[in-house]
């Protein structure tokens, strides 16, 4: 994934936990095992790397181990071009591993992450998660798009279709009131 900020920033992950970052371009590159993270398994898979839209050195990374039969989300932080890593998993279940995550264009701490049971938002740049319940089942939501013309989130799922969330204006202005009924 290459930042939208510096595109000398590019970040590069393997099925089997190897994860590279380099800040020139790919002149240089830094390796990291996944399993040297504190809380993170040896070999996890990295599946997905959002760079921040608005910091370079920000960049949110999803990571499984379900090929070992471990299913707890492995989603994290840096906030300095991985050097260093944080865990941010507080209010996702223990068994939803994460698939892809996205950042608003406009809101920076607004985020959305697909899970084998659905899409989970966030309001705070990670802390924090609240499961998206207003007319989307709980089913594996594989890949995610936010459609910046239309403000609409787009959910690639398995065996369902494709959704789309109208206009994510509310959660952008802070309020996920819209996302956690039914309407």
């Amino acid at each position: 994934a290459e930042s939208p900020v510096d595109e000398n920033v590019l970040y590069a992950g393997t099925d089997d936990g190897m994860i590279q970052v380099t800040t020139d371009g790919g002149a240089n590159w830094t390796e990291t095992a996944a399993g040297s993270l504190r809380g993170v398994p040896d070999r996890a898979s990295i599946n997905d790397f959002e760079p921040s839209r608005f910091e370079a050195g920000t960049v949110y990374m999803a990571l499984d181990n379900h090929k070992e039969g471990d299913f707890t989300p492995y989603l994290m932080r840096s906030d300095n071009f991985g050097r260093s890593w944080r865990m941010i998993t507080n209010g996702l279940p223990e068994d939803q591993q994460v698939w892809r995550i996205v950042q608003d264009h406009e809101n920076p701490n607004l985020l959305f992450i697909g899970t084998d049971f659905g899409v989970y938002f966030t309001l705070d740049g990670g802390d924090n998660w609240t499961q998206m319940t207003a007319g989307m089942p709980p089913i594996p939501a594989r890949d995610l798009l936010i459609h910046e013309r239309e403000d609409d989130l787009v959910v690639g799922t398995v065996g369902r279709s494709i959704y789309a969330l109208d206009d994510i204006s509310a959660p952008r202005e802070g309020t996920g009131d819209a996302l956690e009924h039914e309407s």
